[in-house]
């Protein structure tokens, strides 16, 4: 079950990677700032098909090797669903729930099917097993639009009930989705709560329709959206940073340069992107008393911003970045930076003397048999191939020349070798794997490659936590392959 949720939470993350894009087109384009009304227009052009994105992003996404043709399959499958459903009752809406559903349905199908080697005549008519699977999933789409259109209102009901009932908890309810988002970040699986509180929680009648979920509505103009995100913005701003800069200092003397320009990096890239994990992994694994501390301070957050009617979003992450931008759209804005002024303080302090007083390993302090190079950087000439020394210098000038592939060769090798990878796909920040043996992946090779962080689900199944690099480093590792 780990595996399949590991392969939801990376199809989830490629509908919405087109978010950045779509709210930097709708904010440039407002009167504040830039005020071109063609750039507005093209930012909610963006939102207004974000359910049909869903449907295509996640359906090629779950499909093996991204297959471009899954993505014109969900594309078919969220049409027949949503229309039909539409024509049984006229007050269905499928949006987001049902675009998730056709998406993973599509990938599902076309994993089952498409590799399908052509037995008969009849295949090759269609397409082979790619033209059955298409064929398969339309038929399927018009059994699941008859049955949603005589069940979905009550479906409706149940997910309004629950929004509704998130919003009676308010702050509370608030605190605990940012608790559990945090504690869910090990598994990956923080993005399959996010999708739902950011896209289908909650309901606004704007001007352009009926919008669903937090985010959606926050960029719609709804001025009681944003409290389910706005709680992020001081943790991924300042309490994280505040925590890296604790375990700069407390690293070994001769280490801490080089812990500097790690964590350094990683926490101008937290108050610039909201990008985390690479902090998170640093200690979530050596501490997990501090990561708990980390998830709990997250809820506490949450729960401070929603009580002071804090209303504000991102359409990427909590960093500086969507806080800037997204500056008039907030209420009461400003008040983030005191608030994550005092809690940057508070992670600081319990961060510096816990690490101090309990010895913790994070980098710089580990035993200096067991040290190698910290969270990044790696020694180009232990992946120069054998031979003689004309073959190794032509090597050594290539590597030099795309040291990327070089690196990708040393985490191909660090995974178990090419034969033991049956699947790699980069997910934001991450490798999800699929593996033959799992025991075969080296861990202490990925860290001395730079991985921040590796997480063994199963048997099968991993992730490898390799910062912004993830996608160019996975195409490098399939060409290697």
């Amino acid at each position: 079950m780990l595996g399949q949720l590991q392969r939801i939470g990376k199809a989830l993350m490629l509908p919405i990677a087109v978010m950045p894009v779509a709210g930097l087109l709708l904010r440039l384009g407002q009167p504040d700032t830039l005020n071109i009304p063609f750039m507005a227009a093209a930012g909610n052009a963006v939102f207004n098909f974000l359910p049909l994105l869903f449907a295509i992003g996640i359906a090629v996404g779950f499909a093996r090797n991204n297959h471009g043709l899954a993505g014109l399959a969900g594309f078919i499958s969220y049409q027949i669903l949503s229309w039909g459903a539409v024509a049984i009752n006229k007050d269905n809406n499928l949006s987001y729930l049902g675009a998730i559903i056709c998406g993973l349905l599509t990938g599902w199908l076309f994993n089952k099917f498409s590799e399908m080697k052509s037995r008969s005549r009849m295949l090759e008519y269609i397409g082979g097993g790619r033209g059955l699977a298409v064929i398969l999933i339309s038929i399927l789409s018009i059994v699941l639009a008859i049955v949603a259109g005589l069940i979905w209102p009550y479906v409706q009901d149940l997910f309004n009930a629950l929004g509704k009932w998130l919003g009676e908890t308010g702050a509370i309810g608030a605190g605990f989705y940012g608790l559990f988002n945090r504690l869910l970040i090990p598994l990956g699986l923080h993005h399959v709560i996010n999708t739902y509180i950011w896209f289908v929680y909650g309901t606004y009648h704007g001007p352009h329709g009926v919008v669903t979920g937090d985010l959606s509505r926050f960029f719609a103009g709804d001025p009681h959206a944003g409290g389910y995100m706005a709680g992020m913005f001081p943790i991924m701003m300042f309490g994280l940073p505040g925590a890296a800069l604790a375990m700069i200092l407390v690293a070994k003397p001769e280490r801490r340069s080089v812990v500097a320009g790690v964590l350094g990096s990683a926490a101008f890239t937290a108050f610039l992107t909201g990008i985390t994990e690479p902090i998170e992994f640093a200690f979530m694994f050596l501490a997990p008393v501090l990561f708990v501390f980390h998830a709990v301070l997250t809820g506490v957050s949450m729960f401070v911003c929603y009580a002071l009617g804090i209303r504000d979003g991102f359409t990427f992450s909590a960093g500086v970045i969507d806080y800037v931008l997204n500056r008039n759209y907030a209420t009461h804005g400003w008040w983030i930076i005191p608030i994550g002024l005092v809690f940057g303080v508070i992670y600081f302090v319990v961060f510096y003397f816990s690490i101090k007083a309990f010895d913790i390993k994070t980098p710089g302090r580990e035993d200096e048999d067991a040290s190698g190079p910290v969270g990044g950087g790696f020694i180009l000439d232990e992946y120069q191939v054998a031979g003689d020394p004309e073959q190794r210098t032509d090597s050594a000038t290539s590597a030099k020349a795309n040291p990327m592939s070089v690196q990708a060769k040393g985490y191909v090798e660090a995974l178990g070798g090419a034969d033991n990878i049956v699947e790699v796909e980069a997910c934001t920040t991450r490798l999800r794997l699929n593996l033959k043996d799992v025991s075969k992946l080296n861990e202490a090779q990925l860290k001395a490659l730079g991985a921040s962080g590796v997480i063994k689900l199963n048997q099968h199944n991993a992730q490898v936590v390799v910062g912004t690099i993830a996608d160019t480093l996975v195409d490098e590792m399939k060409q290697h392959m």
